[in-house]
Protein backbone atom coordinates (compact mmCIF):
# COMPACT_ATOMS: atom_id res chain seq x y z
CA UNK A 1 0.00 0.00 0.00
CA UNK A 2 1.43 3.29 -1.00
CA UNK A 3 1.88 6.27 1.27
CA UNK A 4 -1.02 8.39 -0.09
CA UNK A 5 -3.52 5.59 0.51
CA UNK A 6 -2.16 5.03 4.01
CA UNK A 7 -2.53 8.74 4.53
CA UNK A 8 -6.29 8.57 3.79
CA UNK A 9 -7.04 5.22 5.45
CA UNK A 10 -5.48 6.07 8.80
CA UNK A 11 -7.99 8.83 9.61
CA UNK A 12 -10.83 6.52 8.49
CA UNK A 13 -9.62 3.73 10.76
CA UNK A 14 -9.34 6.15 13.64
CA UNK A 15 -12.83 7.45 12.91
CA UNK A 16 -14.32 3.95 12.78
CA UNK A 17 -12.51 3.05 15.98
CA UNK A 18 -13.89 6.13 17.68
CA UNK A 19 -17.40 5.33 16.45
CA UNK A 20 -17.09 1.73 17.60
CA UNK A 21 -15.95 2.96 21.00
CA UNK A 22 -18.49 5.74 21.41
CA UNK A 23 -21.51 3.91 20.01
CA UNK A 24 -21.98 1.53 22.96
CA UNK A 25 -21.35 4.39 25.35
CA UNK A 26 -23.95 6.51 23.57
CA UNK A 27 -26.38 3.58 23.67
CA UNK A 28 -25.70 3.14 27.39
CA UNK A 29 -26.29 6.84 28.00
CA UNK A 30 -29.57 6.73 26.06
CA UNK A 31 -30.72 3.67 27.97
CA UNK A 32 -29.66 5.26 31.25
CA UNK A 33 -31.65 8.40 30.36
CA UNK A 34 -34.76 6.36 29.64
CA UNK A 35 -34.42 4.34 32.83
CA UNK A 36 -33.64 7.40 34.94
CA UNK A 37 -36.70 9.17 33.52
CA UNK A 38 -38.91 6.15 34.21
CA UNK A 39 -37.58 5.80 37.75
CA UNK A 40 -38.14 9.47 38.41
CA UNK A 41 -41.73 9.15 37.24
CA UNK A 42 -42.23 6.07 39.43
CA UNK A 43 -40.83 7.87 42.48
CA UNK A 44 -43.01 10.89 41.84
CA UNK A 45 -46.07 8.63 41.55
CA UNK A 46 -45.07 6.72 44.71
CA UNK A 47 -44.81 9.96 46.69
CA UNK A 48 -48.15 11.20 45.33
CA UNK A 49 -49.83 7.94 46.32
CA UNK A 50 -48.35 8.20 49.81
CA UNK A 51 -49.62 11.77 50.19
CA UNK A 52 -53.09 10.61 49.10
CA UNK A 53 -52.97 7.59 51.43
CA UNK A 54 -52.15 9.82 54.40
CA UNK A 55 -54.95 12.22 53.46
CA UNK A 56 -57.54 9.45 53.01
CA UNK A 57 -56.50 7.77 56.25
CA UNK A 58 -56.91 11.12 57.99
CA UNK A 59 -60.42 11.55 56.55
CA UNK A 60 -61.37 8.02 57.65
CA UNK A 61 -60.18 8.73 61.17
CA UNK A 62 -62.13 11.98 61.18
CA UNK A 63 -65.28 10.22 59.96
CA UNK A 64 -64.94 7.53 62.63
CA UNK A 65 -64.38 10.21 65.26
CA UNK A 66 -67.49 12.15 64.26
CA UNK A 67 -69.57 8.96 64.27
CA UNK A 68 -68.36 8.13 67.77
CA UNK A 69 -68.99 11.67 69.03
CA UNK A 70 -72.47 11.79 67.49
CA UNK A 71 -73.40 8.70 69.46
CA UNK A 72 -72.76 10.45 72.81
CA UNK A 73 -75.48 12.58 74.47
CA UNK A 74 -75.29 16.22 73.43
CA UNK A 75 -76.62 17.76 76.62
CA UNK A 76 -74.53 19.39 77.82
CA UNK A 77 -72.35 19.73 74.69
CA UNK A 78 -69.12 19.51 76.71
CA UNK A 79 -70.04 16.83 79.20
CA UNK A 80 -67.40 14.77 80.95
CA UNK A 81 -68.48 11.73 78.92
CA UNK A 82 -67.98 13.58 75.66
CA UNK A 83 -64.56 14.89 76.70
CA UNK A 84 -63.56 11.36 77.64
CA UNK A 85 -64.63 10.20 74.19
CA UNK A 86 -62.57 13.02 72.67
CA UNK A 87 -59.55 11.96 74.71
CA UNK A 88 -59.94 8.39 73.54
CA UNK A 89 -60.12 9.58 69.93
CA UNK A 90 -56.90 11.59 70.41
CA UNK A 91 -55.11 8.61 71.91
CA UNK A 92 -56.18 6.18 69.20
CA UNK A 93 -55.81 8.48 66.18
CA UNK A 94 -52.44 8.62 64.47
CA UNK A 95 -53.26 11.78 62.48
CA UNK A 96 -55.82 13.85 64.44
CA UNK A 97 -54.26 16.47 66.73
CA UNK A 98 -57.47 17.04 68.66
CA UNK A 99 -61.26 17.08 68.24
CA UNK A 100 -63.65 19.70 69.55
CA UNK A 101 -67.28 20.76 69.82
CA UNK A 102 -68.38 23.55 67.48
CA UNK A 103 -70.94 26.21 68.38
CA UNK A 104 -71.45 29.34 66.34
CA UNK A 105 -68.10 29.20 64.59
CA UNK A 106 -66.16 28.63 67.80
CA UNK A 107 -64.60 25.58 69.48
CA UNK A 108 -66.12 25.58 72.97
CA UNK A 109 -64.35 22.47 74.24
CA UNK A 110 -61.96 19.80 73.11
CA UNK A 111 -60.21 16.72 74.43
CA UNK A 112 -57.98 19.09 76.44
CA UNK A 113 -61.02 20.36 78.35
CA UNK A 114 -63.52 23.22 78.16
CA UNK A 115 -62.07 26.55 77.05
CA UNK A 116 -62.77 29.59 79.21
CA UNK A 117 -62.50 31.63 76.02
CA UNK A 118 -63.70 29.55 73.04
CA UNK A 119 -61.41 29.26 70.04
CA UNK A 120 -62.78 31.31 67.16
CA UNK A 121 -62.54 29.54 63.79
CA UNK A 122 -65.03 31.63 61.85
CA UNK A 123 -66.78 30.47 58.71
CA UNK A 124 -65.26 27.59 56.73
CA UNK A 125 -63.33 28.46 53.59
CA UNK A 126 -64.94 25.67 51.59
CA UNK A 127 -67.40 22.80 51.80
CA UNK A 128 -66.53 19.45 50.22
CA UNK A 129 -68.82 17.27 48.12
CA UNK A 130 -69.46 14.94 51.05
CA UNK A 131 -70.50 17.84 53.28
CA UNK A 132 -67.34 18.42 55.30
CA UNK A 133 -66.49 22.02 56.13
CA UNK A 134 -62.82 22.88 55.76
CA UNK A 135 -60.69 25.57 57.38
CA UNK A 136 -57.29 25.33 55.58
CA UNK A 137 -55.45 27.92 57.65
CA UNK A 138 -56.28 27.83 61.38
CA UNK A 139 -54.09 29.38 64.05
CA UNK A 140 -54.71 29.20 67.78
CA UNK A 141 -53.55 31.38 70.60
CA UNK A 142 -51.84 28.48 72.37
CA UNK A 143 -49.64 27.82 69.28
CA UNK A 144 -49.55 31.06 67.27
CA UNK A 145 -46.59 29.98 65.13
CA UNK A 146 -48.24 26.76 63.99
CA UNK A 147 -50.79 26.36 61.19
CA UNK A 148 -53.56 23.78 61.31
CA UNK A 149 -56.29 22.42 59.07
CA UNK A 150 -59.77 22.03 60.48
CA UNK A 151 -62.33 19.57 59.09
CA UNK A 152 -65.79 19.57 60.60
CA UNK A 153 -69.53 19.28 60.31
CA UNK A 154 -72.25 21.30 62.00
CA UNK A 155 -71.32 20.00 65.48
CA UNK A 156 -67.73 18.83 65.62
CA UNK A 157 -64.31 19.75 64.29
CA UNK A 158 -61.14 17.70 63.91
CA UNK A 159 -57.84 19.57 63.83
CA UNK A 160 -54.66 18.29 62.17
CA UNK A 161 -51.25 19.84 61.61
CA UNK A 162 -51.19 21.62 58.26
CA UNK A 163 -47.99 19.82 57.28
CA UNK A 164 -49.32 16.34 58.09
CA UNK A 165 -50.71 15.34 54.65
CA UNK A 166 -47.37 16.15 52.97
CA UNK A 167 -45.11 14.92 55.78
CA UNK A 168 -43.91 11.94 53.78
CA UNK A 169 -40.30 10.80 53.50
CA UNK A 170 -38.57 11.68 50.23
CA UNK A 171 -35.03 10.72 49.22
CA UNK A 172 -34.40 13.61 46.80
CA UNK A 173 -33.98 17.34 47.25
CA UNK A 174 -36.31 19.86 45.69
CA UNK A 175 -39.41 17.62 45.61
CA UNK A 176 -42.68 19.57 45.78
CA UNK A 177 -45.75 17.98 47.38
CA UNK A 178 -49.31 19.26 47.73
CA UNK A 179 -52.81 18.12 48.60
CA UNK A 180 -55.58 19.98 46.76
CA UNK A 181 -59.29 20.35 47.36
CA UNK A 182 -61.00 20.08 44.00
CA UNK A 183 -64.19 21.53 45.53
CA UNK A 184 -62.50 24.86 46.13
CA UNK A 185 -59.71 24.52 43.55
CA UNK A 186 -57.17 25.44 46.20
CA UNK A 187 -54.24 23.89 48.01
CA UNK A 188 -54.83 22.63 51.54
CA UNK A 189 -51.18 21.86 52.33
CA UNK A 190 -47.93 22.24 50.40
CA UNK A 191 -44.28 21.35 50.86
CA UNK A 192 -41.89 23.19 48.60
CA UNK A 193 -43.07 25.47 45.82
CA UNK A 194 -46.38 24.98 43.99
CA UNK A 195 -46.93 26.36 40.49
CA UNK A 196 -50.41 27.28 39.19
CA UNK A 197 -49.76 25.10 36.11
CA UNK A 198 -49.85 22.02 38.36
CA UNK A 199 -53.42 22.77 39.48
CA UNK A 200 -55.73 20.46 37.49
CA UNK A 201 -59.30 21.14 36.50
CA UNK A 202 -62.14 19.38 38.31
CA UNK A 203 -62.74 17.03 35.39
CA UNK A 204 -59.12 16.53 34.26
CA UNK A 205 -58.74 13.33 36.25
CA UNK A 206 -61.48 10.81 37.07
CA UNK A 207 -61.92 9.61 40.69
CA UNK A 208 -59.40 6.92 41.56
CA UNK A 209 -57.17 7.69 38.55
CA UNK A 210 -53.62 8.99 38.35
CA UNK A 211 -51.39 10.76 35.85
CA UNK A 212 -47.65 11.41 35.46
CA UNK A 213 -46.39 13.76 32.76
CA UNK A 214 -43.90 16.58 32.16
CA UNK A 215 -45.18 20.09 32.83
CA UNK A 216 -42.58 22.67 31.96
CA UNK A 217 -39.27 21.43 33.34
CA UNK A 218 -40.89 19.24 35.96
CA UNK A 219 -42.19 15.68 36.15
CA UNK A 220 -45.61 16.03 37.79
CA UNK A 221 -47.63 13.16 39.25
CA UNK A 222 -51.28 13.63 40.18
CA UNK A 223 -53.40 11.11 42.09
CA UNK A 224 -57.13 11.68 42.64
CA UNK A 225 -59.02 10.12 45.53
CA UNK A 226 -61.67 7.54 44.76
CA UNK A 227 -64.14 8.83 47.36
CA UNK A 228 -63.14 12.37 48.33
CA UNK A 229 -62.67 15.48 46.21
CA UNK A 230 -58.94 15.49 46.95
CA UNK A 231 -55.98 15.38 44.62
CA UNK A 232 -52.32 14.81 45.52
CA UNK A 233 -49.62 16.49 43.43
CA UNK A 234 -45.89 15.74 43.44
CA UNK A 235 -43.39 17.55 41.20
CA UNK A 236 -39.74 16.66 40.63
CA UNK A 237 -37.37 19.00 38.79
CA UNK A 238 -36.02 17.72 35.46
CA UNK A 239 -32.86 19.79 35.93
CA UNK A 240 -31.78 17.56 38.80
CA UNK A 241 -32.34 14.57 36.57
CA UNK A 242 -30.29 16.13 33.76
CA UNK A 243 -27.38 17.03 36.04
CA UNK A 244 -27.29 13.51 37.45
CA UNK A 245 -27.14 12.00 33.97
CA UNK A 246 -24.38 14.42 32.92
CA UNK A 247 -22.27 13.29 35.85
CA UNK A 248 -22.83 9.66 34.90
CA UNK A 249 -21.97 10.35 31.25
CA UNK A 250 -18.61 11.92 32.15
CA UNK A 251 -17.45 8.73 33.89
CA UNK A 252 -18.86 6.14 31.47
CA UNK A 253 -16.32 3.71 30.09
CA UNK A 254 -16.67 2.05 26.62
CA UNK A 255 -18.15 -1.18 27.92
CA UNK A 256 -20.48 0.54 30.42
CA UNK A 257 -19.53 -1.78 33.28
CA UNK A 258 -18.32 0.96 35.57
CA UNK A 259 -21.54 2.89 35.11
CA UNK A 260 -23.60 -0.21 35.87
CA UNK A 261 -21.64 -0.87 39.06
CA UNK A 262 -21.96 2.75 40.13
CA UNK A 263 -25.73 2.72 39.61
CA UNK A 264 -26.02 -0.56 41.50
CA UNK A 265 -24.03 0.97 44.37
CA UNK A 266 -26.17 4.11 44.31
CA UNK A 267 -29.38 2.05 44.43
CA UNK A 268 -27.96 0.03 47.30
CA UNK A 269 -27.06 3.20 49.19
CA UNK A 270 -30.49 4.74 48.66
CA UNK A 271 -32.19 1.49 49.65
CA UNK A 272 -30.03 1.28 52.75
CA UNK A 273 -30.97 4.81 53.82
CA UNK A 274 -34.67 4.50 52.96
CA UNK A 275 -35.13 0.98 54.28
CA UNK A 276 -33.06 1.24 57.45
CA UNK A 277 -34.72 -0.54 60.34
CA UNK A 278 -36.34 2.56 61.92
CA UNK A 279 -37.86 3.49 58.55
CA UNK A 280 -39.12 -0.07 58.11
CA UNK A 281 -40.60 0.00 61.62
CA UNK A 282 -42.54 3.14 60.72
CA UNK A 283 -43.74 1.44 57.56
CA UNK A 284 -44.71 -1.65 59.55
CA UNK A 285 -46.74 0.43 61.99
CA UNK A 286 -48.51 2.24 59.16
CA UNK A 287 -49.32 -1.02 57.41
CA UNK A 288 -50.27 -2.83 60.64
CA UNK A 289 -47.69 -5.57 60.20
CA UNK A 290 -47.30 -6.13 63.95
CA UNK A 291 -49.29 -8.79 65.76
CA UNK A 292 -49.45 -10.28 69.25
CA UNK A 293 -48.85 -13.77 70.56
CA UNK A 294 -49.68 -14.95 74.05
CA UNK A 295 -47.47 -17.20 76.20
CA UNK A 296 -49.47 -18.81 79.01
CA UNK A 297 -48.44 -18.33 82.64
CA UNK A 298 -49.11 -21.42 84.77
CA UNK A 299 -49.64 -22.09 88.44
CA UNK A 300 -46.72 -24.40 89.21
CA UNK A 301 -48.66 -26.32 91.85
CA UNK A 302 -51.04 -27.90 89.30
CA UNK A 303 -49.75 -26.39 86.00
CA UNK A 304 -53.11 -24.75 85.30
CA UNK A 305 -53.11 -21.71 83.03
CA UNK A 306 -53.79 -18.55 85.05
CA UNK A 307 -52.99 -15.89 82.46
CA UNK A 308 -50.57 -14.99 79.71
CA UNK A 309 -47.90 -12.53 78.68
CA UNK A 310 -48.61 -10.58 75.47
CA UNK A 311 -45.59 -10.62 73.16
CA UNK A 312 -45.30 -8.27 70.20
CA UNK A 313 -44.33 -9.88 66.90
CA UNK A 314 -43.63 -8.49 63.42
CA UNK A 315 -44.20 -10.14 60.05
CA UNK A 316 -43.14 -8.38 56.87
CA UNK A 317 -45.34 -8.55 53.73
CA UNK A 318 -43.15 -11.29 52.26
CA UNK A 319 -43.83 -13.47 55.30
CA UNK A 320 -40.46 -12.89 56.99
CA UNK A 321 -40.55 -12.59 60.77
CA UNK A 322 -38.32 -9.89 62.29
CA UNK A 323 -36.88 -11.01 65.62
CA UNK A 324 -37.91 -8.88 68.63
CA UNK A 325 -34.27 -8.68 69.77
CA UNK A 326 -33.61 -6.78 66.51
CA UNK A 327 -36.51 -4.35 66.23
CA UNK A 328 -37.23 -3.59 69.90
CA UNK A 329 -33.73 -2.16 70.65
CA UNK A 330 -33.89 -0.18 67.39
CA UNK A 331 -37.33 1.16 68.34
CA UNK A 332 -36.07 2.14 71.80
CA UNK A 333 -33.04 3.94 70.37
CA UNK A 334 -35.09 5.91 67.82
CA UNK A 335 -38.07 6.76 70.04
CA UNK A 336 -40.50 4.48 68.19
CA UNK A 337 -41.09 2.05 71.05
CA UNK A 338 -44.09 4.00 72.38
CA UNK A 339 -45.78 3.78 68.98
CA UNK A 340 -45.28 0.00 69.14
CA UNK A 341 -46.77 -0.03 72.65
CA UNK A 342 -49.82 1.87 71.38
CA UNK A 343 -50.21 -0.75 68.66
CA UNK A 344 -49.87 -3.46 71.30
CA UNK A 345 -52.69 -1.90 73.36
CA UNK A 346 -54.89 -1.90 70.28
CA UNK A 347 -54.06 -5.50 69.47
CA UNK A 348 -54.66 -6.94 72.96
CA UNK A 349 -58.03 -5.23 73.45
CA UNK A 350 -60.15 -8.09 71.95
CA UNK A 351 -58.39 -10.67 74.12
CA UNK A 352 -58.91 -8.55 77.22
CA UNK A 353 -62.60 -8.28 76.37
CA UNK A 354 -62.78 -12.07 76.15
CA UNK A 355 -61.02 -12.46 79.51
CA UNK A 356 -63.42 -9.95 81.07
CA UNK A 357 -66.32 -12.21 80.11
CA UNK A 358 -64.84 -15.09 82.11
CA UNK A 359 -65.74 -15.66 85.74
CA UNK A 360 -62.19 -15.96 87.06
CA UNK A 361 -59.01 -13.94 87.54
CA UNK A 362 -57.19 -14.88 84.32
CA UNK A 363 -54.81 -12.01 83.63
CA UNK A 364 -52.84 -10.56 80.75
CA UNK A 365 -49.38 -8.99 81.08
CA UNK A 366 -48.11 -6.28 78.76
CA UNK A 367 -44.61 -4.82 78.64
CA UNK A 368 -43.95 -1.12 79.14
CA UNK A 369 -40.68 0.47 78.03
CA UNK A 370 -38.71 3.21 79.70
CA UNK A 371 -40.09 5.68 77.16
CA UNK A 372 -43.67 4.57 77.85
CA UNK A 373 -43.24 5.45 81.52
CA UNK A 374 -42.33 9.02 80.53
CA UNK A 375 -45.39 9.53 78.32
CA UNK A 376 -47.85 11.87 80.05
CA UNK A 377 -50.86 10.11 78.53
CA UNK A 378 -49.92 6.59 79.67
CA UNK A 379 -52.30 6.44 82.63
CA UNK A 380 -55.24 7.67 80.56
CA UNK A 381 -54.46 5.07 77.88
CA UNK A 382 -54.41 2.24 80.41
CA UNK A 383 -57.57 3.40 82.16
CA UNK A 384 -59.30 3.73 78.81
CA UNK A 385 -58.20 0.19 77.89
CA UNK A 386 -59.68 -1.15 81.11
CA UNK A 387 -62.92 0.77 80.57
CA UNK A 388 -63.31 -0.28 76.93
CA UNK A 389 -62.64 -3.96 77.49
CA UNK A 390 -64.50 -4.38 80.77
CA UNK A 391 -61.50 -6.11 82.33
CA UNK A 392 -61.02 -5.84 86.06
CA UNK A 393 -57.91 -3.75 86.78
CA UNK A 394 -56.29 -6.63 88.68
CA UNK A 395 -56.41 -8.70 85.50
CA UNK A 396 -54.11 -6.28 83.69
CA UNK A 397 -50.44 -6.72 84.65
CA UNK A 398 -47.83 -4.16 83.64
CA UNK A 399 -44.26 -5.40 83.24
CA UNK A 400 -41.46 -2.85 83.66
CA UNK A 401 -37.80 -3.62 83.05
CA UNK A 402 -35.14 -2.70 85.60
CA UNK A 403 -33.92 0.08 83.31
CA UNK A 404 -37.39 1.58 83.51
CA UNK A 405 -36.97 1.99 87.27
CA UNK A 406 -33.92 4.24 86.94
CA UNK A 407 -35.96 7.47 87.20
CA UNK A 408 -36.81 6.61 90.80
CA UNK A 409 -38.98 9.55 91.88
CA UNK A 410 -41.14 9.72 88.76
CA UNK A 411 -41.57 5.97 88.36
CA UNK A 412 -42.30 5.39 92.04
CA UNK A 413 -45.09 7.96 91.91
CA UNK A 414 -46.43 6.49 88.66
CA UNK A 415 -46.42 2.93 90.07
CA UNK A 416 -48.25 4.11 93.18
CA UNK A 417 -50.97 5.73 91.06
CA UNK A 418 -51.33 2.71 88.81
CA UNK A 419 -51.58 0.30 91.74
CA UNK A 420 -54.08 2.59 93.44
CA UNK A 421 -56.45 1.92 90.53
CA UNK A 422 -56.05 -1.84 90.99
CA UNK A 423 -53.51 -2.52 88.24
CA UNK A 424 -50.75 -5.04 88.97
CA UNK A 425 -47.13 -3.95 88.44
CA UNK A 426 -44.23 -6.38 87.91
CA UNK A 427 -40.51 -5.93 87.28
CA UNK A 428 -39.49 -7.98 84.23
CA UNK A 429 -36.26 -9.95 83.66
CA UNK A 430 -35.08 -9.28 87.19
CA UNK A 431 -31.37 -9.75 87.67
CA UNK A 432 -30.29 -8.71 84.17
CA UNK A 433 -30.14 -4.97 84.92
CA UNK A 434 -28.53 -2.90 87.64
CA UNK A 435 -31.04 -3.15 90.49
CA UNK A 436 -31.02 -5.30 93.57
CA UNK A 437 -33.97 -6.54 95.55
CA UNK A 438 -32.96 -4.18 98.32
CA UNK A 439 -33.34 -1.26 95.89
CA UNK A 440 -36.77 -2.54 94.86
CA UNK A 441 -38.03 -1.78 98.37
CA UNK A 442 -38.37 1.82 97.15
CA UNK A 443 -41.12 0.70 94.77
CA UNK A 444 -44.52 -0.72 95.66
CA UNK A 445 -44.34 -3.66 93.27
CA UNK A 446 -46.54 -6.73 93.15
CA UNK A 447 -44.42 -9.27 91.30
CA UNK A 448 -40.87 -9.94 90.11
CA UNK A 449 -40.19 -12.11 87.07
CA UNK A 450 -37.06 -14.24 87.47
CA UNK A 451 -35.11 -14.05 84.24
CA UNK A 452 -34.55 -17.18 82.13
CA UNK A 453 -30.78 -16.81 82.56
CA UNK A 454 -31.18 -17.72 86.25
CA UNK A 455 -33.89 -20.35 85.75
CA UNK A 456 -31.65 -22.18 83.26
CA UNK A 457 -29.07 -22.86 85.97
CA UNK A 458 -31.15 -23.73 89.04
CA UNK A 459 -30.80 -27.49 88.50
CA UNK A 460 -27.00 -27.21 88.15
CA UNK A 461 -24.10 -26.40 90.43
CA UNK A 462 -23.01 -23.05 89.01
CA UNK A 463 -22.72 -19.83 90.99
CA UNK A 464 -25.74 -18.49 89.09
CA UNK A 465 -27.93 -21.23 90.56
CA UNK A 466 -27.12 -19.94 94.04
CA UNK A 467 -27.97 -16.39 92.94
CA UNK A 468 -31.41 -17.61 91.85
CA UNK A 469 -32.00 -19.16 95.27
CA UNK A 470 -31.08 -15.88 97.00
CA UNK A 471 -33.44 -13.94 94.71
CA UNK A 472 -36.30 -16.23 95.70
CA UNK A 473 -35.48 -15.98 99.40
CA UNK A 474 -35.37 -12.20 99.33
CA UNK A 475 -38.60 -12.02 97.30
CA UNK A 476 -40.35 -14.11 99.96
CA UNK A 477 -38.96 -11.82 102.65
CA UNK A 478 -40.37 -8.79 100.82
CA UNK A 479 -43.75 -10.52 100.18
CA UNK A 480 -43.36 -10.17 96.43
CA UNK A 481 -45.08 -12.48 94.01
CA UNK A 482 -42.85 -14.39 91.60
CA UNK A 483 -43.04 -15.74 88.06
CA UNK A 484 -40.14 -17.85 86.76
CA UNK A 485 -39.45 -17.35 83.05
CA UNK A 486 -38.08 -19.75 80.46
CA UNK A 487 -38.89 -23.06 82.17
CA UNK A 488 -37.92 -25.93 79.87
CA UNK A 489 -37.18 -28.94 82.13
CA UNK A 490 -39.13 -30.92 84.73
CA UNK A 491 -36.20 -30.69 87.13
CA UNK A 492 -36.59 -26.91 87.12
CA UNK A 493 -40.29 -27.22 88.00
CA UNK A 494 -39.54 -29.47 90.99
CA UNK A 495 -36.92 -27.06 92.36
CA UNK A 496 -39.18 -24.03 91.88
CA UNK A 497 -42.00 -25.83 93.69
CA UNK A 498 -39.68 -26.56 96.61
CA UNK A 499 -38.69 -22.91 96.66
CA UNK A 500 -42.41 -21.99 96.77
CA UNK A 501 -42.29 -20.00 93.51
CA UNK A 502 -46.01 -19.87 92.65
CA UNK A 503 -46.02 -19.22 88.90
CA UNK A 504 -43.96 -19.89 85.81
CA UNK A 505 -43.91 -19.82 82.03
CA UNK A 506 -41.84 -21.46 79.33
CA UNK A 507 -41.73 -23.95 76.48
CA UNK A 508 -42.23 -26.85 78.89
CA UNK A 509 -45.84 -25.75 79.34
CA UNK A 510 -46.69 -23.90 76.13
CA UNK A 511 -45.10 -21.81 73.41
CA UNK A 512 -46.44 -18.41 72.45
CA UNK A 513 -49.69 -18.69 70.48
CA UNK A 514 -52.45 -16.65 68.91
CA UNK A 515 -55.34 -15.19 70.88
CA UNK A 516 -57.85 -17.80 69.72
CA UNK A 517 -55.57 -20.71 70.69
CA UNK A 518 -54.97 -19.16 74.12
CA UNK A 519 -58.68 -18.63 74.79
CA UNK A 520 -59.51 -22.13 73.54
CA UNK A 521 -56.88 -23.53 75.90
CA UNK A 522 -58.56 -21.78 78.82
CA UNK A 523 -61.93 -23.15 77.68
CA UNK A 524 -60.56 -26.73 77.54
CA UNK A 525 -59.17 -26.26 81.01
CA UNK A 526 -62.59 -25.11 82.21
CA UNK A 527 -64.27 -28.18 80.75
CA UNK A 528 -61.68 -30.47 82.33
CA UNK A 529 -62.36 -28.83 85.69
CA UNK A 530 -66.10 -29.51 85.39
CA UNK A 531 -67.16 -26.31 83.67
CA UNK A 532 -65.82 -23.98 86.31
CA UNK A 533 -63.11 -21.51 85.25
CA UNK A 534 -59.97 -22.20 87.26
Amino acid sequence: MDAPRRHYLMPLVLLLGAVATLLPIAASVLLARQQARAQQEQRALFYARDVMRRSEDTLRQIGDAFTLLAATPDLPPCSLLRRQVMQRIDAQSSYIQFVGRLQGGRIVCASYGQFEVPLDVGKPDLVTANGYRVWPELRFRFAPDKAFIGVGNDRFIAVIHKSLPVDTTVAERGVSLAIISLAGQRTLATRGRFLPAWMPGVDDLAPGHQSTRPIGRNIVSQVRSQDADLLAVVAMNEDDYGRELAQFARILVPIGVFTGLLLAYAVRRVAKVQMSLPAVIRSGLRNREFFVEFQPVVRLEDEAWVGAEALIRWKRPGGNLIRPDLFIPAAEETGLIHAITLDMLRLVAPTLTALAARDDDAFLSINLSRQDLREPGLEALLHDLVARTGIRPAQLHLEITERGLSDTVHVRSLIDRLRATGLCVAVDDFGTGYSSLAELVQFNLDVIKIDKAFVDTIDGTTVTSQVAAHIVEMAHALSLGMIAEGIERRSQVEILRRWRVPFGQGYLFARAMGSQAFLEGLARQDRAAGGRPG
